[in-house]
């Protein structure tokens, strides 16, 4: 509370005299009204308007006759409003059509009751503006009776008295705001005054000994855009400076009655929807459409502000806001400030007041905007320096906001796994960079270096030969924001490349890479593994090595087998593979044959039996056999084949289970699994190799741990190669994510596997339902927390709560879903 000084106030010529503001009901705050809190920019609605550090946000939830609870849309448009807006405080104002005025009793206690289930299953919403502008025929009607008598003041007045008591009842610290207007959008309305005297009228003649209403809301908007916030009018409208006969209305309806006045208790008076239009840019054309209805609109900033003798019309919105802001805090139960939008809409027949153009770039005014907010938010404003006119000195002279621009947005550097990005801003900037493949938007994010206005940022992971799309979304310390993309293609396999490990995964020329293998294929079967995202290739049975690597031509990746190939002369080399289960050979560590010659510097990748797994059966020597042999290599891998070996289609879960034994087997190193793409000992029923069971598999591997696939035999059909294909095109779109160490997860249900990755703030969760029925299960990560997650390629999203949302999976379903990083 803001306590006045000794000045006090003094009435002259009818205007107030402001000494420094004491607050009816709290502290004054500014917000905004903005719907797009609550469809498709809510994110970065809620950045700029915690930039412009406004304290609360207002929008609008349709309601139509009859609803007496949330429908599923509205639910998810609220659901998005209060994530969006954590941190400001949600104001929500309720209203259907004026055909749709809720006047009998029975309508009246549906409209009420929907209120009630808004407020009861939303804790964070406070705030209920009871319809909107009922003082205007545009949203309430009728507003006479048959016989030309006053109707909407006494049938709103009614409406109030019944949600007062409906909020109340449910939630006793709600703030039910009623609504009323000083302009008319048509030409049937009651003026301010007689509005507030008929609502009083009617409460009266109720004899409620209860209030309707927590607080006047009042949209206080003058005779155009260039008039100034201080001027006062003899009739309507009522604008901000006719403050004292407001005021005067509110105390004659009902004063001496239940209902307590601005200044008693915790009830004020909020300007809900205040805005001054602005003159559209000729460079910003382009976004708006329509004809200007404001017949005074005025620019956004003006250099003539610096001069401006407070006389006759406004010089620039940037002057208006600055004023207006001052003049509702320095009047004492005037509790809040709404400005009317954050974005211009774009229908030149609606309203340009906001301090973003159409297109959510900043106008010039965007400054003077979150000048202000900061003043009256730490009390900075000086009400005693007010004329006895009510005219607010000048503001201080202040530069147009420097327009954020970027340019010389470029790729400096591609390679085969990496892309290093530059660009420069017009302005300092922070960035958030995103990328993925262009079909999927952005699933991956990488940390962006900044030097004052020239940027980097490398993105890690990249799949050989992939086109990748990039998302930079910049903003500046006074809050504008920009964004724009590119495209990057990822090099082919280097001539050259360098391999090792760290981090658990592959590496490649220092950069993680994720390998998809094929074992023994010949070249003329290369274009078609290729095709399905085949990356390595190993053990070439028509001819070795060199003819593997001359066929490859760069193309992919190749390992040689040791005991057999000699050294190969070609691009592409990176490792070679020690002979195919050596557990299930007998063979020891001692006996594994040496390194290839010049295979110094490259990678040793090792294919073990099942019988490592405790579900599975052991080997001679059991368990002592398997840390000398894995000591002696890089990367691990096994084959389970729990359908064309075990010929179990139940033990499909076992892939998951056996990847998660094999990795902790042989941590820190990274592991692969080899996932059946053909049938060869049990053929076709319920033991088919599908392109169902191939997503299946290699999903459960990745979500054991797997850094890595291998596809077994290499000869497949068509519709297998397809499978392979969609599984490599989505490890592109997940690349380091998917190499990131694991976070704890799991289901409810023993059939639906999960694992969860995070990366660079953002979380990934793989959920795979390894059984031959549909089902439903509740997928936990614990480190998730409150979090919207985006169902990878559905089109869809599920919300977590306490880290734990639910879904329905398919027979072999596979879900990914990607939490961004927050903010």
């Amino acid at each position: 509370m803001r306590r006045l000084l000794a000045l006090g106030f003094a009435v002259v010529a009818a205007a107030v005299v402001h000494a420094p503001r004491a607050g009816a009901g709290g502290d004054f705050f500014v917000g905004v009204d903005e719907d797009a809190v609550r469809w498709g920019r809510t994110e970065l609605a809620a950045s700029v308007l915690r930039s412009l550090g406004v304290k609360a946000v207002r929008v609008a939830l349709p309601w139509h006759a009859g609803q007496t609870q949330l429908s599923a849309p509205d639910r998810q448009l609220i659901d998005r409003a209060v994530v969006g807006s954590w941190g400001l405080r949600l104001v929500v104002s309720v209203y259907g059509t004026a055909a749709e005025t809720p006047r009998t009793e029975e309508a009246r206690g549906q409209y009420c009751d929907y209120l009630g289930d808004l407020v009861a299953h939303n804790p964070s919403v406070a705030d209920v503006v009871v319809w909107n502008d009922p003082n205007d025929a545009t949203f309430w009607s009728p507003q006479l009776n048959p016989d030309g008598s006053s109707a909407a003041p006494a049938d709103y007045e009614a409406l109030l008295a019944r949600c007062w008591s409906t909020l109340h009842g449910i939630r006793p610290s709600v703030n039910v705001i009623a609504a009323s207007s000083s302009q008319s959008a048509s030409m049937l309305a009651t003026d301010a005054v007689t509005w507030f005297r008929r609502l009083g009228e009617a409460y009266r003649a109720s004899d409620r000994h209860q209030p309707v209403l927590d607080t006047f809301g009042y949209v206080a908007h003058g005779t155009d855009s260039a008039e100034r916030p201080w001027a006062r009018h003899h009739t309507s409208p009522l604008g901000e400076g006719d403050y004292n006969r407001l005021m005067g209305a509110i105390s004659a309806a009902f004063g001496g009655t239940a209902q307590p006045l601005p200044g008693q208790g915790a009830t004020s008076i909020w300007y809900l929807g205040q805005g001054f239009q602005t003159v559209i840019d000729p460079a910003k054309a382009r976004f708006y459409d329509g004809r200007e209805t404001d017949r005074m609109p005025v620019t956004s900033w003006s250099a003539a502000a610096a001069a401006d003798k407070r006389r006759g019309p406004a010089p620039d919105q940037a002057t208006q806001l600055a004023d207006a802001v001052r003049v509702a805090y320095c009047q004492p139960k005037v509790g809040a400030y709404f400005n009317f939008h954050l974005a211009d809409e774009s229908s030149l027949a609606g309203w340009q007041s906001g301090v973003l153009w159409a297109d959510w770039t900043p106008k010039p005014s965007y400054g003077a905007f979150r000048r202000v907010v900061s003043d009256v938010g730490a009390r900075n404003v000086n009400c005693a320096a007010f004329s006895r006119a009510g005219v607010p000195p000048r503001p201080a002279a202040a530069p147009a906001t420097v327009l954020l621009v970027l340019s010389n947005v470029h790729a400096a550097i591609l390679s085969p796994t990496s892309a290093t990005i530059s660009w420069r801003s017009s302005v300092a900037t922070k960035a958030q960079v995103a990328y993925g493949l262009a079909e999927s938007g952005p699933t991956l994010w990488a940390d962006a270096r900044d030097s004052g206005t020239t940027h980097t940022t490398t993105l890690t992971g990249l799949s050989l030969g992939t086109t990748y799309r990039v998302w930079l979304s910049v903003v500046a310390d006074d809050g504008q924001r920009a964004q724009t993309s590119l495209e990057v293609r990822a090099t082919g396999a280097p001539r050259a490349p360098t391999a090792s490990i760290g981090g658990g995964a592959v590496l490649l020329n220092g950069q993680p890479f994720f390998p998809e293998i094929v074992w023994s294929q010949c070249p003329d079967g290369y274009a078609a593994d290729l095709a399905a995202g085949v990356n390595l290739f190993s053990e070439n049975p028509c001819g070795g090595l060199q003819p593997q690597l001359d066929s490859l031509a760069g193309r992919a990746l190749s390992a040689a087998v040791a005991g057999k190939d000699a050294g190969g002369n070609g691009g592409g080399l990176v490792g070679f593979f020690y002979p195919d289960e050596p557990d299930g050979l007998g063979l020891t560590a001692a006996q594994l044959p040496p390194r290839p010659t010049g295979s110094a510097g490259q990678l040793a990748f090792l294919t073990l039996t099942n019988h490592f797994y405790s579900g599975a059966a052991p080997l001679n020597g059991g368990p002592a056999i398997y840390p000398p042999l894995i000591a002696r290599s890089d990367v691990i891998g096994f084959d389970l084949y729990p359908l064309q070996e075990w010929c179990r289609p139940e033990r499909l879960g076992d892939v998951f289970s056996s990847q998660q034994e094999l990795a902790q087997l042989s941590a820190p190193k990274p592991t692969f699994q080899w996932i059946e793409a053909a049938e060869w000992n049990c053929p076709g029923g319920a033991t088919a190799v599908t392109p169902a069971t191939v997503a299946a598999e290699s999903w459960l591997a990745i979500a054991g741990g797997a850094h890595g696939l291998g596809f077994f035999p290499a000869v497949w059909s068509p519709a297998i190669g397809g499978a392979i294909a969609g599984v490599s095109r989505d490890i592109a779109k997940l690349g380091p994510a998917l190499l990131a160490p694991s976070i704890a997860a799991d289901s409810d249900h023993a059939l639906v596997k999960v694992g969860a990755r995070a990366h660079n703030g953002a979380v990934y969760v793989i959920a795979v339902n390894a059984g031959y029925s549909a089902t439903q299960a509740a997928v936990r990560v614990p480190g998730l927390g409150v979090r919207t997650l985006d169902v990878l390629d559905e089109g869809r999203q599920v919300t977590s709560n306490a880290g734990a949302f639910a879904d329905s999976f398919a027979p072999l379903g596979v879900h990914v879903y990607v939490a961004p990083p927050v903010g």
